[in-house]
């Protein structure tokens, strides 16, 4: 049985290929030659994609939290850095700087707040 890649419409036999054995990025394959790389601008997307569904649960926790700062008056200030700071991760510097797959995949949520 012939085992075929298919990346955006271009079919080649995968027997023929060099091909990553990590599937976290297979999004941001590409071709090069015989080997099939990932094209780490893509595969930063697909990450930051990732984290933003990664944190969602979070910045709703804070969001009843905040609610609750409002109305006892008290904390809400906290309560909104740490929002701003989530909703900052996708930007951090560290995303844009790895150079491999693995560097990236390394750089999870808890990892880039430090926990």
């Amino acid at each position: 049985m012939t085992t075929y890649i298919n990346i955006n419409g271009d079919v080649r036999d995968a027997a023929s290929l060099t091909v990553p054995t990590d599937r976290t990025f297979r999004g941001a394959w590409q071709f090069n030659g015989n080997a099939v790389e990932v094209d780490m601008a893509a595969a930063v997307a697909i990450h930051k994609d990732n984290l933003r569904a990664e944190r969602k649960p979070r910045l709703e926790a804070l969001d009843v939290d905040y609610m609750k700062a409002l109305e006892a008056g008290t904390g809400a200030a906290e309560i909104a850095a740490q929002k701003q700071t989530l909703r900052n991760i996708t930007n951090d510097a560290r995303l844009a700087a790895a150079s491999t797959p693995d560097e990236l995949k390394a750089l999870d949520l808890a990892t880039l707040l430090g926990e």
